[in-house]
């Protein structure tokens, strides 16, 4: 296989586009393996800091490099700049980790788990020279395979996707990927992979559906039953080297969700509820702190609420880890399982907000969707938070949802809802509003969905009608609902659309910034087909859908009882392990699991903490270098690899005071993207006396491998000095300038302009002009005004004249060599000589 080294293939050129460390990789945790029988490229249909917040992309990622004999590495889609750069260096699209360009791999494996998203995955086949279209691959192209619950409906898709495994990878997908890396080891051919693929029970393939029997199903989804079970492991890797979405560790503390509301796709998707057990749940937090570094958890589940215990779970984990300064976020809570001491621990950790889906504000209407969201009960809770602080919250609903009745409009009846809530509780009310999808393998799948003009009337009469300064209101696109269920709920025919909006520049519809809406209006428009009528029409209960094929365990009986008893506002009990209602998921492999973690937790104790004086303390003085990617990471998401890779360390680190305590952490420098360097500065401080040889060992054993530490100097702090922030000592630096064309070096250093400002800032030319390069002196009031200048008197952006290289970091003090600069470490050497006099 060939490698593409985007650092020297893009090279400097990498600055002209945003955020460019996205292309790089090289993030702490990253697996690399230099040779495999079977190489699959990872896929996600969006942009990195999407992909890198989604749970399901590093348990393929682990669940398939845990197979000795499978490479995997990841691929994301490019953003249009990006895209524009490729293009120019006509460069493939390639993995992060080795730079394999993706048209090499065996297999494309694209988690997809919102459908515009195909958009992205068009992106990521078009840049990397492999044919869109499924009937034009042949035997060196890969098989592009998907899943996730974007894709339950697999028609749309099929004329860009080969096969896709329905269900949780967990339960037969990473066998699969085993089988196939066996077949390839023996010469099997790309027909035969597929071949292998397709006799899957859990894949769909436009073949296997169209030799199905009108009644059956082609592909059943895959039941992990034995989620938490010792075969499963907890992971976190590769850990993101920039500002993600949902910077986080993600724990799953439950797969499933016993309620059972009728509108919700993931709630079927994910059937049947498996609880962890408590034991499972600390081993993986542990996990998360001290391989992950990470100090914030979010316990994940559709409804971490109805996790049995789910109050003294917190209590103890906030215990367990209060030490470690961790917090705990629950992000899905409904409303009946918020308790008044659930709500004092919440208070306790970081306020991510109360949030209430509500939906539709009716009681009646509630019991259709199969919900109890009583408004006493949120008035309630509303009035114990803003005791505890909360000052704000959170309400999500959707119009189009088919309850309307007896002459009511659910637009006025949200309206009163929320002012009625506003008046009883006073707090700051932000409000979401979605249109209603009626999504496949749901009791609403045969219901309407509003067209686009009756869902905006609805939408601009909520956000017109709440008053601003009470009211925040969001609503959500009503296009955007409109082209979700297109690909959603349509047949082989949409593929053609998305085809061509893609080709007329679609890309990344989840984005404000990179949808258009015009080019999908144009598009929709010109089809052959009427696609908004087809869309939102009600479907009747005998006829055949585009997603018959697919079978997520419960039974056609099943949904349309659940639609009639929406339809009467009548409620379906929980799931639960002795389930009287017998929806179809559940069978000899396949069962609900439930804990009694209140039990659990009786046979645990709070580990004891150990208790630091804290009236001593010690301070660090690190240079370390930043080479290839990590010259790219950008100064917050450096700030948050240094702040996750103490917490890795284990190095009893002193942290700020207050509400979001942070390891007190400085950098000497703030660099700028893209510049090199061997010698960058950083202080911090620690509890306890730790050598500086252990210090450097821990830090290096923890930190990316293009961040090294190369020094260590500590020194015990006195009370009766200041301690002095590493800027106050900054005086500039030692550069080496590349220049990519030697005639632009001697036109620079024979430039009047360029004299005169060297005069003027003192800055010194100690090695060079030498071939293309030249080694300088530059104080930091000289920094960027020197970088400046070069770019005007080329006339180019810096990027394309030179590359930067930080050779050493000066410090100067008034009481050391006159004044002159001198390094960090003789500057700190003195200052540690004042605070032990």
């Amino acid at each position: 296989m060939s490698r593409v080294n985007p650092l020297e293939s893009l090279g400097q050129t990498l600055l002209s586009v945003q955020n460019p460390v996205r292309y790089l990789g090289g993030e702490f945790g990253q697996i690399l393996k230099e040779n495999a029988d079977l190489t699959v490229a990872l896929a996600f249909p969006d942009l990195y800091e999407i992909a890198m917040s989604n749970l399901a992309l590093k348990i393929l990622y682990d669940g398939m490099n845990r197979i000795p004999s499978v490479r995997c590495e990841r691929v994301f889609a490019p953003a249009p700049d990006f895209e524009q750069l490729l293009v120019s260096k006509s460069v493939p699209l390639y993995t992060l980790e080795s730079g394999i360009p993706v048209h090499e791999c065996d297999i494309v494996a694209v988690s997809i788990g919102y459908e515009p998203g195909i958009t992205g995955l068009l992106s990521i086949l078009a840049y990397s020279g492999i044919p869109l279209k499924v009937e034009d691959r042949g035997d060196n192209d890969p098989i592009v395979i998907a899943g996730g619950c974007g894709v339950t409906n697999p028609a749309p898709f099929s004329d860009f996707i080969d096969a896709f495994f329905i269900g949780e990878a967990e339960a037969g997908f990473f066998t699969l990927i085993a089988q196939l890396s066996e077949a390839r080891s023996r010469g099997a051919s790309r027909d035969d992979l597929l071949e292998l693929i397709e006799g899957h029970p859990a894949v769909w393939s436009l073949q296997k559906d169209r030799n199905r029997s009108p009644l059956a199903s082609c592909a059943k989804k895959a039941v992990h039953g034995d989620f938490g079970g010792i075969h499963d492991r907890q992971t976190c890797f590769p850990v993101p080297h920039m500002r993600i979405v949902q910077d986080h560790g993600s724990l799953e503390i439950m797969r499933g969700c016993p309620n059972g509301c009728r509108f919700c796709h993931a709630g079927v998707y994910y059937r049947p509820q498996r609880m962890k057990s408590v034991r499972r749940i600390i081993e993986d937090v542990d996990f998360l702190i001290e391989r992950g570094g990470y100090r914030e958890i979010s316990l994940m589940s559709l409804s971490s609420g109805d996790y049995n215990g789910i109050g003294e779970l917190m209590n103890y984990l906030t215990s367990r880890y209060s030490s470690k300064h961790v917090s705990f976020q629950l992000p899905s809570l409904k409303v009946n399982s918020f308790t008044l001491p659930l709500l004092e621990k919440m208070a306790e950790v970081r306020k991510s907000g109360l949030t209430f889906a509500v939906e539709t504000p009716v009681d009646a209407w509630q019991f259709a969707l199969n919900k109890e969201v009583y408004r006493d009960k949120i008035v309630d809770i509303l009035n114990e938070a803003k005791k505890r602080g909360w000052s704000k919250a959170k309400f999500y609903f959707m119009v189009g949802l088919p309850v309307e009745k007896d002459g009511k409009f659910e637009e006025n009846e949200i309206v009163n809802f929320l002012l009625d809530i506003q008046d009883r509780t006073r707090i700051q009310c932000n409000v979401n509003v979605g249109t209603f999808i009626p999504k496949p393998h749901t009791p609403y799948q045969w219901a309407p969905q509003l067209s686009i003009a009756e869902a905006d009337r609805k939408l601009d009469f909520i956000r017109q009608t709440l008053p601003r300064g009470r009211f925040k209101v969001n609503t959500h696109r009503s296009f955007s609902s409109f082209l979700e269920a297109v690909i959603s709920r349509g047949d082989h025919r949409v593929g053609a659309l998305v085809l061509e909006a893609w080709k007329r520049g679609c890309r990344l519809d989840a984005w404000e910034d990179w949808a258009r809406p015009d080019i999908w209006q144009s598009v929709i428009q010109e089809a052959s087909w009427n696609v908004e009528a087809e869309t939102i029409r009600a479907r009747q209960v005998d006829e055949s859908l585009p997603w018959d094929g697919v079978s997520l365990g419960v039974t056609k009986k099943f949904l349309l009882r659940e639609k009639q008893r929406s339809d009467s506002q009548t409620l379906t009990s929980r799931c639960h392990e002795n389930c009287i209602e017998n929806c179809g998921i559940c069978g000899t492999n396949t069962s609900v699991l439930q804990r009694d973690a209140e039990s659990e937790l009786l046979t645990l104790t709070v580990p004891s903490q150990e208790i630091v004086n804290s009236t001593e303390s010690w301070r660090v003085l690190v240079s370390f270098a930043k080479t290839a990617e990590a010259a790219f990471v950008p100064h917050l998401g450096l700030l948050e690899v240094w702040n996750k890779t103490f917490q890795r360390s284990g190095l009893p680190v002193v942290y700020t005071e207050g509400f979001n305590p942070l390891p007190r952490f400085e950098l000497g420098q703030t660099l700028s993207i893209g510049i090199t360097s061997d010698d960058e500065t950083a202080s911090f401080m620690l509890t306890q006396d730790v050598p500086a040889p252990e210090i450097k060992r821990l830090l290096n054993d923890n930190l990316p491998n293009n961040i090294r530490v190369n020094k260590v100097f500590t020194y015990r702090l006195s009370l009766k000095i200041k301690r002095e922030s590493l800027s106050r000592f900054f005086w500039g630096a030692i550069y080496r300038y590349t220049f990519i064309n030697e005639k632009e070096l001697q036109q620079i250093v024979h430039s009047d302009d360029f004299l005169t400002f060297c005069t003027d800032k003192k800055v010194n030319i100690i090695n060079g002009p030498s071939r293309n390069f030249a080694d300088l002196i530059v104080p930091f009031s000289a920094d960027r005004p020197l970088r400046d200048l070069i770019a005007r008197i080329i006339d180019k952006p810096l990027y394309e004249i030179i590359g930067i290289h930080k050779q050493k970091a000066l410090a100067s003090h008034s009481e050391i060599n006159q004044g002159l600069p001198v390094s960090f470490f003789d500057v700190f050497s003195y200052v540690a000589e004042e605070n032990q006099g």
